[in-house]
């Protein structure tokens, strides 16, 4: 966190299984444009599920829940929805 020169992104790049973030924009400890860097740099199809106004844990704070006339357990529905479309996707191609 903070020192954006000691990624540590290796990992995700040896990868060669498709993979599936979910990533909140005000991720303190993985900034989206890291992450797109990142993905873009990758062997393996890679995805992303992006949760607006998230932070590390995929928490949106209650003023912008609020605004958008939702709760937490709605933002957590639309990612679940996303997990299973990602593992669904799988499925299918490996039939």
């Amino acid at each position: 966190m903070g020192d954006r020169t000691k990624l540590r992104d290796e990992v995700l790049r040896a990868l060669a299984t498709p993979i599936l973030f979910v990533q909140g924009t005000h991720d303190s400890l993985c900034p989206l444009d890291l992450l797109d860097r990142v993905r873009a740099e990758m062997k393996a199809p890679n995805f992303l599920h992006v949760v607006e106004g998230g932070d590390h844990s995929l928490r949106v704070p209650k003023r912008l829940l609020k605004a958008k006339g939702e709760m937490q357990e709605d933002i957590d529905r639309q990612i679940f929805k996303s997990i299973t479309g990602f593992v669904d996707q799988l499925q299918m191609a490996a039939d």
